[in-house]
This record gives C-alpha cells, structure tokens and sequence, in this order.
C-alpha cells in the first residue's frame, strides 16, 4: 500500500512498524512521484538485502528512487541512503557487456 514519506517517518508508522513487522532495515520507493501517496515501504533483513531491493525496483522500472533506512528499536528510522537509476548504470552496463561477450564466444566471435 502507497503512503506519504510524511506518513512513513511518523511516530504512528513507527509503532506500528514494530508491532507488526519488526524489520532491520526499511526501503521507501518512490513508486507514484506526483501522487498524494508516493511511496511504498519494504523491509530488509539487512543493508545488503534492502540494496539488493531497492536496486531491482529501480532496475526493472517499479521506483523512481529508494530510499535505505535503518530501522531502531523503536520503530523510528536513520538516516536515508537514498539511490536512483544512475546509482546503477556502471554495474548493469558491466553485466550486459559480460552477457554480450559470453554469447559472441560461444559463437567463435571476440571482442
């Protein structure tokens, strides 16, 4: 469900963050920019597992941005790492000139 960030960092999420989930981390995407309710919070069991999150919700298109928060005992939360497409692009561009010279070898061809 998509809410506010005013929403997400108050205390009434944070108690009910806890309540109910008890994450370690925290990752606000930016799913409807423009929108009354932008946001979608995920949970991570760590800060590896929400980058790993939030990158693919930028990768595949689902976010404009991600925001990684960790979470405290309390439910409230740090301060935000916060990521967008161009946090990425060296990687993927990595991975698709991989992918590209593992097929061409197969093929006999080399870059």
């Amino acid at each position: 469900m998509a809410h506010s960030l005013s929403f997400l960092l108050s205390s009434e999420a944070a108690s009910a963050r806890m309540a109910e989930r008890k994450p370690a981390f925290v990752i606000h995407a930016e799913v409807s920019p423009g929108s009354d309710e932008p946001m979608v919070e995920l949970d991570a069991d760590s800060f590896e597992h929400a980058h790993n999150l939030a990158q693919n919700w930028l990768v595949y298109g689902r976010a404009a941005s991600a925001a990684i928060r960790k979470v405290y005992a309390d439910g409230t939360l740090g301060y935000a790492d916060i990521f967008d497409l161009r946090d990425f692009e060296d990687e993927l561009a990595d991975q698709t000139q991989g992918n590209l010279n593992r097929v061409m070898s197969q093929y006999g061809l080399a870059f």
